[in-house]
This record gives C-alpha cells, structure tokens and sequence, in this order.
C-alpha cells in the first residue's frame, strides 16, 4: 500500500534533521583534518619564529658589546692620531731649532776661522809684547786681559753651538722614534676597528635577515590558518550536502555502505594541480580526492609515508577503494607514485 505523501515528506524531515544532528557532533572532529596539516605547518613557523627571536635576541646582544668594544678602539686611535699631531707640531720646531743650531755653530766656526787666520797673519799676541808696547800699566793689563777674553769666549760660542746642534739633533731622533711607534700602534688600532666594524655589519645584516624569515613565517603562517579554515567550512558544506542527499536517497533507495571509523586498504596515487578542489576549496598538503560513496567528503585521515589529510576532493577517476593525495611539486607527485596502502580513518 503507497505510503502517505504527507506522512513520506514527514518521515524526510525528520531523517534531515537526524543527519543535521549527527554532523554537528562529528564535524568538529572530521573538518579539523587538511585545516590539522596546515596548522600543524602553522605550529612549526611559529616555533621558528621563536628559533629566531632567540637567536635575534643573541645577536642583539653580540651587537652590542661590539658597539662597545668599537667605541672604545675608535676612541683610542682619536687619541693616538692627536698624539701624532702633536709629535708631528714638536718635530717641525725641533727641524727650526736644529736650522738655527746648525747656523750658530757655522758662524761661530767662521769667526774662530777668521781669528786664526788673523794670529797667523800677525804673529801670536805674545803678553810680554802686549805689555811693552802699552804706554801704561793699565792699558797693558786691559790688553792681555782681552787677548785671554777673546780666546775664552770663541772657545765658550763654539762648545755652545755643538752642543745645541747635538741636543736638537738626539730630539729629533728621539721624535722620529716616537712617530715611527705611533704610525704601528695606529695601524695595529685601525685594522682591529675595521675589523670590529666589519663584524659589526655582519650583525646587523644578520638581525635583517632574521627579521625577514620571521616576517615570512608570520606571512605563511596567516595564509595556512585562512587556507585551514576555508578547507574546513568548504569540507563541512560538502558533508552537510552529502548527507542530506545521502539522507533523501536512503528513503527511496538504500545507499553503498560507506567506511567508517577504522582502517581501509586503498590505492593512492598524486597529483599537483593548482585551484580549488571539487569542494570550493584550494588545494594544499594534506587534500586528499576520495570516492565520496566510500569515504564521505571531511573524513580525516592518516596515510603512512604521507601525514595527516582530510577527504575534501572527489575525481572522474576516483572510484571505490582509491584516493588522490595532493603534492606541491611535480617531483613529489612522481616520487609517490601509486601505491597501495592501509588508511585510518578517524
């Protein structure tokens, strides 16, 4: 006897909302597979980024003992570099006092020259002589007293002049040493503050690029949470749309049993398209294209060799006991192959 049309749509309504029921309970747990790769991807960044603020924080500190340590050599060849100066001012007056030297004693080499030429001239200055040829005893006395005068004195200018000359030469000697050590020292000096400024630079390009990595994995770390949630809410959908067809089905016809909770032998093949899968969302690590009549779509499983995926694809060529698994290179894809492996499905 036909059933009621009335008590049919009744018996619809109510298996809708039985199915609506049971997806709220399973789906927190089915939706979490692709978005649980991605974030598992997600939970490595950010522990990266902690990596780098540790090693940031390290560098930081490096840096600035460098800066110390560079302060200080720069202040120390300022202060080699003034003492230069003033070495360099004393050594061109100590050159003007050595001309000046050098010029005493040539004269008064000259005038000791002159006064022997003169004696030899004129005869010896015999005192005796002096003393007969002057009319009185005081100009006699005045005149051997000025013989012995001039003869100490040329000798006293002479002896001066030499040993000016002498001091003013050793000074000069002395300074030419002392440029000579602070031309090493400020050599010594410049290279250890180039090399200071070097690693310095090093330092900073090394926070540069740390800051960049981290600014990176804060980048990929959004996009994997956006593209987990949008494969989760897609995943969802589909299963909502399933099981309501499923359900409108099942009052006409019985429906192929579907896996549930366990293991499945299943042959697994890759692929690398980019896009949206059949469910709207994009493609990533962890996709995996399935026959939704034997596994339905926000399934989560495990693959060996593979990780964790979620059903949230379907294919032309996938049929029964087969899947698909997403890959981000053609490589990849063709180092998996086709295999045949045992899932667990959560």
């Amino acid at each position: 006897m036909p059933a009621d049309p009335t008590s049919r749509r009744a018996r619809l309504l109510a298996l809708a909302a039985c199915s609506f029921a049971a997806i709220g309970v399973v789906l927190p747990a089915s939706g979490a597979g692709s978005g649980s790769s991605l974030r598992q991807r997600a939970a490595q960044l950010t522990q990266e980024n902690s990596a780098i603020a540790s090693r940031s924080r390290s560098a930081v500190l490096t840096l600035y003992s460098l800066d110390s340590r560079l302060a200080q050599v720069q202040a120390r060849l300022a202060s080699l570099r003034a003492e230069a100066s003033a070495i360099d001012r004393k050594a061109a007056e100590t050159r003007r006092q050595l001309a000046i030297a050098k010029q005493v004693f040539a004269a008064s080499q000259r005038n000791l020259a002159a006064r022997l030429r003169s004696v030899y001239e004129h005869g010896d200055s015999d005192p005796l002589a002096i003393v007969l040829g002057a009319k009185t005893l005081d100009e006699a006395i005045s005149g051997v007293e000025t013989a012995k005068a001039a003869a100490v004195t040329d000798r006293t200018i002479v002896a001066r002049a030499r040993s000016g000359r002498d001091r003013y030469i050793e000074l000069q000697h002395r300074l030419a040493v002392r440029a000579a050590k602070l031309r090493g020292l400020q050599a010594s000096v410049s290279a250890t503050a180039s090399t200071l400024a070097s690693a310095r630079a090093g330092r900073i390009a090394y926070l540069q690029q740390l800051a960049a990595e981290r600014s990176l994995n804060n980048a990929q770390i959004g996009s994997l949470e956006a593209r987990a949630q949008a494969i989760e809410v897609q995943a969802r959908r589909a299963a909502v749309a399933q099981t309501v067809s499923t359900g409108t089905a099942t009052a006409v016809a019985p429906a192929p049993p579907a896996a549930g909770p366990g293991t499945l032998t299943v042959t697994a093949t890759a692929y690398t398209l980019q896009g949206q899968t059949a469910t709207g969302a994009p493609v990533g690590y962890g996709v995996v294209a399935v026959d939704p009549t034997v596994i339905p779509l926000g399934t989560r499983m495990t693959i060996p060799g593979y990780g964790e995926g979620v059903a949230a694809d379907t294919g032309g060529a996938i049929q029964g006991a087969m899947i698909d698994l997403w890959f981000p290179t053609a490589a990849e894809a063709a180092g998996w192959g086709r295999r045949t492996v045992t899932i667990t499905l959560h």
